[in-house]
């Protein structure tokens, strides 16, 4: 029997260094909105196979009725600019490597690959077409990086690679929060590997507080979100700064 899922991706508990939310504490707060699944998204950065093997374990302890939680990795670059978000492997890959070499592990694991928030650090200025066969979306919104609408720069990417468009919360504490889910539809009982097909055969539909983003033209149309950001970026360049008596006492220590 098929189910409608409300499904988040891009999550971050403890259990990555910048974390500030305990996995049940995300199941619980996700679970309350109506989320059915949080796909974690946890950073590469101190993981090993020990400890991912735990890392699981614990995301399946701290699901709910209401909520559950599958477990994934965000992979990054030698220098940090560029993130893979994971789903879908058993074992956990090296830390910090070439993201060819991990888009490459990744789909030969039967695992799926998106790329994430391209703004950041200018990552979508290193995208390589070779990674197109590999990756199974691009992170078109990502709530921390592009803030409370879609970012140009991800939009721009997503037209020229044809791959599909996800968004994501990248939580790591409440003021990252925003009504960013996706609605597929589940028939099995495993979840975790229903969704990683779900995300594989491009069945997520993004939406924004439950209504999809995208228009009947097929294109991803935010006219609220994008003049609520434009001027949340205008309100931010007027936020006052230090007065110029303190800052000439800061420069004299």
């Amino acid at each position: 029997m098929k189910r409608t899922l409300n499904v988040v991706l891009h999550a971050h508990s403890l259990w990555s260094y910048d974390g500030h939310w305990t996995l049940a504490q995300i199941a619980d707060f996700f679970g309350a909105r109506g989320v059915d699944a949080v796909m974690m998204s946890e950073h590469d950065t101190g993981f090993d196979p020990a400890h991912f093997d735990d890392y699981r374990a614990e995301c399946a302890s701290a699901s709910t009725e209401k909520c559950t939680l599958i477990p994934g990795i965000e992979y990054s670059s030698p220098d940090n600019d560029i993130h893979i978000l994971t789903w879908g492997l058993s074992r956990f890959l090296t830390e910090h490597r070439p993201v060819l070499e991990t888009l490459e592990k990744v789909k030969k694991a039967g695992g799926v690959a998106i790329f994430a928030h391209p703004i950041r650090r200018q990552a979508y200025q290193k995208f390589d077409a070779a990674f197109v066969p590999y990756l199974d979306g691009i992170e078109v919104w990502n709530r921390k990086s592009d803030g409370v609408a879609p970012g140009k720069e991800a939009k721009s990417l997503i037209a020229s690679s044809g791959l599909p468009a996800t968004v994501g919360v990248d939580f790591h504490r409440l003021r990252h929060y925003w009504p960013l889910t996706h609605r597929t539809e589940v028939a099995g009982a495993d979840l975790e590997q229903e969704l990683v097909a779900a995300i594989r055969e491009q069945r997520l539909q993004p939406m924004l507080m439950g209504r999809g983003i995208f228009n009947a033209r097929n294109e991803i149309s935010t006219p609220f979100s994008d003049a609520l950001e434009t001027a949340r970026k205008g309100l931010k360049r007027f936020k006052p700064g230090p007065r110029k008596s303190q800052t000439r006492k800061a420069g004299k220590r």
